[in-house]
């Protein structure tokens, strides 16, 4: 039995598996030259965690310049509930003492004490980019995370002492605005909007995971019919494929679908109906993944002088 590569559903931690997103990388990679911050926005389980993840472990090699230090930190994560917890998490993950935050501090002690540190690496020509996840969980504790905390992160963008990349599902004035905050903050963000993949980027990833799945022309047909753009449909489509190999090909074939949209809906919520679908262009062609195949082992054999 082959190996299944498609079972994986959280964010993709190897950054040789991330697929696509050349656009969207781009425009974050273009601000952050001049530390200038991005919002990253797109509808649950579309791959914003795994893009920021990426932009985490890549971002030196994309900018071309060592001088960059990113930090990565989910919102949501207990480290990240309290003002006191968030900046010592930032400062550790820097290398830099946390001491210097205390629990007893007013709020503005340890802001100023902070941007303090932060300034120790800009004298030395470090520039600090924040990769903030789910930065929604900000928003749920107005109590610790106030118009304070956000003028003084403004402050610190505004003079290029960091920058931030952040991600949520909506563009952070809506929460703002919800949350009745009025900081300026929530202005300097340049948008990067994440939706489905791009025919290239479908492409990729079959082409990506070809040599371990050994898909046949005909089932390489049956997903350039059948599958959606949606990074995640595109996995578990090709999961559920192999599922249905596995099992002697059982399934009538829209017995397949049905099961396949059912994990649609338990990872994604909401109504999925493959026989809505409709698509006038295809993603791929067979003769297009054996060429890219090619290229793809040409590449590696380079590399390994083979």
């Amino acid at each position: 039995m082959l190996e299944n590569p498609f079972t994986v559903r959280g964010t993709i931690q190897n950054p040789s598996d991330f697929i696509g997103r050349k656009a969207e990388l781009l425009h974050i990679v273009t601000r952050l030259k001049t530390m200038q911050s991005c919002s990253v926005v797109g509808e649950r389980r579309i791959g914003k965690s795994s893009l920021l993840y990426h932009l985490f472990q890549t971002g030196n090699e994309r900018l071309n310049d060592s001088r960059y230090r990113f930090v990565y930190i989910e919102l949501t994560d207990a480290s990240a509930q309290t003002v006191v917890d968030f900046l010592q998490t930032v400062l550790q993950a820097l290398d830099l003492p946390t001491d210097v935050i205390k629990d007893d501090n007013t709020l503005i002690q340890n802001l100023i004490a902070f941007d303090k540190v932060i300034k120790t690496l800009v004298a030395e020509g470090v520039k600090v980019v924040l990769c903030l996840d789910e930065f929604e969980g900000l928003f749920d504790n107005p109590s610790e995370f106030s118009d304070q905390f956000f003028n003084q992160f403004r402050t610190m963008c505004n003079h290029q002492r960091l920058a931030v990349v952040t991600a949520s599902r909506q563009p952070l004035e809506v929460y703002s605005l919800e949350k009745k905050l009025t900081s300026p903050f929530f202005n300097i963000f340049s948008i990067a909007e994440l939706g489905d993949f791009t025919p290239p980027d479908v492409e990729q990833f079959i082409a990506h995971y070809q040599a371990i799945a050994q898909f046949t022309p005909q089932e390489l047909d049956f997903i350039n019919r059948y599958v959606e753009p949606h990074p995640l449909k595109v996995q578990i489509f090709c999961d559920m494929l192999l599922q249905w190999r596995d099992n002697g090909f059982a399934w009538t074939n829209d017995e397949m679908l049905d099961k396949t949209t059912k994990v649609y809906k338990q990872f994604l919520g909401g109504e999925h109906d493959w026989r809505k679908l409709s698509r006038t262009k295809s993603f791929f062609s067979v003769e297009g993944i054996g060429e890219k195949l090619a290229l793809i082992k040409a590449a590696r054999d380079l590399v390994t002088g083979q």
